[in-house]
């Protein structure tokens, strides 16, 4: 455990090489990347910690930014650039570091990434909210049946036994985040949604091919505003294809990061 300015972060780092830093999204943690750290860490110093609020990290109770987080554990760590391999919320907060930081990042991939500043359907700012209601009224292993059988999460939740007994796991390991005030979190401003083509780095954007419309939408949206990025698509998963398609992810994962 890491205390970074009197917060406590849960921080991994694995390997040698140039810096790679693995940032999950939410429902999930550092372990959502058990799968890849190995043969990343073969070429890369892969660093993955569990992000404010969430695994073994301290609960929000504080105003704080993601992108400034990543900022003080790089510091910590003293790596002064690094590319940024991002999920879902995480890809927000990687957004925000490069248009805030733009010297500190060398390449961006963002998997099925939200972005600080869009628009967020009222149906998933509603579930959202039941749910952690929900854990606060009921617990942390109930509240996880109740999420594994909603249907309105089916994007999220693998349909695979296995996979989906790994998400329930990555969910209740979460406690901390049901015990913090996440509406504490304050984005970059300007927000990010309008500033894309600020971004010049290398970028590669991943879609997830059973994802929600609205997260693919974003996707396509992020693609086109960030000028000269790539896009691909996995087509046989849902909003985490790390975890559903990990062989597939893996390979063009490595290839964009050898492209010179």
């Amino acid at each position: 455990m890491h205390n970074i300015q009197g917060v406590n972060f849960n921080i991994e780092v694995q390997g040698a090489g140039e810096p790679l830093v693995l940032l999950h999204g939410g429902y999930s943690n550092l372990k959502v990347w058990d799968l890849h750290v190995e043969r990343l860490a073969q070429a890369y110093q892969v660093i993955r910690y569990d992000q404010r609020g969430y695994g073994q990290s301290d609960a929000i109770t504080t105003p704080f930014s993601y992108y400034q987080d990543l900022k003080s554990v790089l510091d910590h760590l003293g790596i002064t650039r690094a590319s940024l391999v991002a999920s879902s919320f995480g890809g927000s907060a990687a957004i925000d570091f490069a248009l805030a930081y733009p010297d500190r990042v060398s390449k961006l991939i963002l998997v099925a990434p939200s972005v600080n500043g869009a628009k967020y359907p009222l149906r998933l700012s509603w579930e959202g909210m039941k749910d952690f209601l929900r854990v606060r009224r009921v617990g942390i292993n109930k509240a996880a049946e109740h999420f594994m059988k909603n249907s309105f999460w089916h994007y999220l939740v693998p349909q695979d036994q296995t996979l989906r007994a790994q998400f329930k796991e990555l969910y209740v390991s979460n406690e901390v985040f049901y015990q913090g005030k996440p509406n504490l979190h304050r984005p970059l401003m300007p927000p990010a949604y309008s500033r894309l083509n600020e971004i010049s780095h290398p970028t590669l954007v991943m879609e997830a091919g059973l994802d929600s419309p609205f997260n693919k939408q974003i996707c396509s949206y992020v693609h086109k505003n960030i000028p000269a990025s790539e896009f691909v698509q996995l087509r046989q998963c849902g909003h985490y294809p790390h975890l559903e398609q990990p062989a597939e992810f893996i390979e063009l994962i490595i290839e964009f990061l050898n492209k010179d």
